[in-house]
Formats: structure tokens, sequence, C-alpha cells
């Protein structure tokens, strides 16, 4: 094959186009697949209300091609003139605020709810974030570290009226949950449809891709198309807290079963000009299935950002860790922020391979996304 530059400049040119055309055609191929016409936003601000590290304050914060970090300061909010007489809290859960802007509107989506009512409450406070601003909630999967907090927002009983959509994938997610370390092994606890709908969220199960107070959207069921696999760290009891008529397949019949996350769900966004923002809390199906699914539903290729706990600890392997990294750079997201359970085989060999890719992140921390002007 010759040599493009060699070409004369009508030939390239006839080249360029036709290269052109094999790319449109590709993107309206991939446009034609898409599950959900997805709305695309301006701004997208994710902050850090529950997560295990609290390092933040001693930070810079970071200016980066469309992405600036803004970290807590002085054990509270970002530009706190002084210190609080009490500091943002870590534990072993996760809840992140999603703040999207398209033009006027504004929209504010709490992505799960960490383990404890204290701490959510408590960093919520700090964070300046009103709960009754809140437009909507995603509970990522029924694990207790992920819906622990929700009384934190408005109590166990709500007043009277207030009705806050919260969207859930599975019936699963209410079934009772078991450790499978231990002897005997802990009850994890069971997610309380009566106690939510008491403490004032109007639960709705969505199985399917789903748009989100406007400007979100869900990945639904995440298939396991890639070499991942469920690996979950607890059992399910069908029929204790869920209604086993409404479970899948041989579900409704088991009395314990291995938990393979078939409800989790992603929350992602499509920031124009960037590319897709992907929650993936705690990616049980896999962080590359979850952001392939992403892709797939909106029928938009470029990853702009993948966040959220990637489970690559036990049961999974540092051989699993490792090829995710290696899998994650094929997709090429402009960044990636790790988070809860993601683990640090995982972090450390992501830092080697894309080190200009991973930012870390810390309760309190506020990711902005944003194309430049």
């Amino acid at each position: 094959m010759p040599d493009r530059r060699s070409l004369p400049a009508s030939r390239r040119s006839v080249l360029a186009a036709g290269l052109l055309g094999l790319l449109a055609s590709a993107i309206r191929a991939r446009e034609a697949t898409a599950t959900l016409a997805v709305p695309l936003i301006d701004t997208l601000t994710l902050a850090v209300v529950d997560d295990a590290a609290t390092f933040g304050p001693f930070l810079p914060n970071l200016d980066l091609p469309g992405m600036t970090v803004v970290r807590a300061g002085n054990g509270g909010p970002p530009h706190a003139p002084r210190m609080l007489p009490r500091v943002l809290i870590g534990e072993f859960g996760l809840s992140i605020l999603a703040e999207s802007r398209s033009a006027d509107q504004v929209r504010r989506v709490l992505v799960d709810f960490g383990y404890s009512r204290e701490v959510l409450a408590n960093n919520l406070a700090l964070l300046g974030i009103d709960p009754s601003r809140i437009d909507a909630a995603v509970l990522s999967h029924g694990h207790l570290d992920h819906y622990g907090g929700y009384a934190a927002l408005f109590g166990e009983t709500a007043p009277g009226g207030h009705r806050l959509p919260l969207l859930v994938g599975g019936e699963e997610a209410f079934c009772e949950r078991v450790a499978l370390i231990g002897d005997p092994p802990p009850v994890m606890g069971t997610l309380d449809r009566a106690a939510l709908e008491k403490a004032g969220f109007d639960v709705r199960v969505r199985a399917t891709p789903t748009i989100v107070a406007d400007h979100a959207f869900t990945t639904g069921m995440i298939p396991l198309n890639s070499f991942e696999r469920a690996a979950i760290p607890t059992q399910m009891r069908p029929g204790i807290g869920c209604d086993r008529k409404l479970l899948s397949g041989a579900k409704q019949a088991a009395t314990q079963l291995a938990d393979d996350g078939e409800h989790e769900l992603a929350t992602c966004y499509a920031v124009k000009g960037l590319g897709l923002v992907v929650i993936a809390s705690c990616s049980h199906r896999g962080v590359i299935n979850s952001v392939r699914r992403a892709q797939a539903v909106s029928g938009i290729e470029k990853v702009h950002a993948v966040v959220g706990g990637f489970h690559l600890v036990r049961p999974r392997t540092d051989a699993e860790a490792r090829r995710t990294v290696a899998e994650l750079a094929q997709i090429n997201p402009t960044y990636i922020i790790p988070m809860h359970c993601t683990g640090e085989v995982f972090i450390a060999e992501a830092l080697r391979v894309m080190p200009d890719k991973v930012v870390r992140p810390y309760v309190g921390s506020r990711f902005t996304f944003a194309r430049e002007a």
C-alpha cells in the first residue's frame, strides 16, 4: 500500500472522505442499536457523600481537560473558612450525589445511601446537601452498604405527602442476604420495601434501561458478556423480604442460592462533547460489562469517566483485577475514578498502565465534567 503522504492531494481527499463516510456509517450503526434515547447534558458534578477514604483535605484541587476536582477542606465542604466542630466521616459504604445541568434545567440524583444513617446524615449536612432538593434516587443493588443510610434523608417517617422516586433494578434487591464468611455466616440484612415507602420513597422496580429525572439513565440488567463473572461474597434467600413469584427462573423455587447481582444497575450520563460518565457503584456484574452495557443502551461509544466500586477483591482474583485493567485500557476512558470495593491491585495496575487517567476520590470530593468553552 503506498504511503498516504505520497498520494496526490485529490487522491488523499477521496480517501479521507471515504474514511469519514465509514466512520459516520459506524456511528449510525451503533446509534441504530441503541435501546434508549438518552438525553445529552451540559455539565455533571458528582459529590462523594459516602465512601471509605477521607484523605482529601491534604490533596490539591485539579483542573484537567473535561474535568475539575474540588477536594473537601477543613473537614467539611470545599472553601469552608474555618475548622468545623465535626468532620466528614468515611465508612464501608457508597453514596454519590449527581447534579446535572442542561441549559437552565438542574436535576439532582442520589446514587445509593451508604452503610449507615448516621454517617450519611452527617456528610449531607457538612456538604450542604438539602435532601428536599433531590429529584430522584437510584439504588444500585440490595446490599446493606448501599442502602443502609436511606433514613438520613427524611427520617424513618417522612413528612406527609413527600414521595421521592427511588429506582431499583429488580425484586431480588429486597431478598435477605447472608454473608459467605463467618461461623455461622451473619445475616446482612433485608431491604424493607414498606419501610422505604414510610420513609418517603416512591419505590419503582425497573429491570430495563430507564431515564431518571430527565437527565440520567440506568443500564437495566447487565449481561455477562465479557470474561467477567458474577463474583459476590453473599447468598440470597428468596421469599424472605422479596416476593419469590417476581424472581427470575429457578430462583423462584430456591430457599438460598448464590447472589449473582442480576438486579444490579449502573447509573449513567451523556455529557455533550465528552461522552459517557458511568457510575458503576459496585460492579458485581463486572465493570467492563457495565460500561459496555451503557454503550449499548445509549449508542454512545466514547467513555469520558468510569466511577465507583469495581469489586476487584475477593472472591475475584488478582489476575482478574489485572485483566480488567487491560480490558478497560482498550475501552480507553478519559478518566478512571476507583472507589469503595475496587481493591488495591486494580488501582496499582491502573496507575502503572494508565497513570494519567486515574484520579483518587475521597469523601467530599466534587468532580465536575464539562467540555471546555
